[in-house]
C-alpha cells in the first residue's frame, strides 16, 4: 500500500546537485522559486524538500569532521534571512570509516517563503569533500 501522506514525484525543475565544499567551506544551491509569496497570502501546496547525502571516506571525512545541511529561505532570492531548518541532515566520520550515505526530508511549511536553498556546512578542518555532490530535490 502507496502511503498517499508522503509527496513522491519529483519534478526536474526543482532537482540540483550539490558539490560539497573542501575543508571548514560552505556551499549552497541556488534557489528555487516555490512561485508562491507569503507575503500575498498564497498558500504553497504539500511538498518535501529531499536532501540526499553520498558515503563518504575517511579522506573525505576523516573522524570528528562533519558535515551540516541547513535549509534557509527568503522572498527575493537574495537576502537569505530565514532558517527553516537547522541542521536538517549532520554527517559525522567516525571510526575510521568516514560516513554512510544519508537521506532526510524537509516538509516545508505552507506559508514558505518564494525562494529555498539549502546549505552544506563542513567542519573540522582536514577533510575535502569537494570531489562528491548530494542530490537535493522538491517532491509533491
Amino acid at each position: 500500500m502507496v502511503d498517499r501522506a508522503q509527496p513522491l514525484v519529483q519534478d526536474a525543475n526543482f532537482d540540483e546537485d550539490l558539490t560539497l565544499p573542501t575543508a571548514d567551506g560552505t556551499v549552497q544551491t541556488t534557489g528555487f522559486d516555490l512561485g508562491a509569496m507569503s507575503a500575498r497570502g498564497a498558500f504553497l501546496a504539500q511538498c518535501e524538500l529531499r536532501i540526499s547525502s553520498p558515503a563518504l571516506n575517511t579522506t573525505q571525512l576523516p573522524n570528528d569532521d562533519t558535515l551540516t545541511y541547513s535549509v534557509e529561505a527568503c522572498d527575493d532570492n537574495s537576502s537569505w534571512d530565514v532558517v527553516l531548518a537547522d541542521e536538517v541532515l549532520v554527517q559525522t566520520g567516525a571510526g575510521g570509516a568516514g560516513a554512510a550515505a544519508a537521506v532526510a526530508r524537509f516538509r516545508l511549511p505552507s506559508d514558505c517563503p518564494r525562494y529555498i536553498r539549502v546549505k552544506a556546512i563542513a567542519a573540522g578542518g582536514t577533510g575535502d569533500i569537494s570531489g562528491a555532490s548530494a542530490d537535493v530535490s522538491l517532491l509533491f
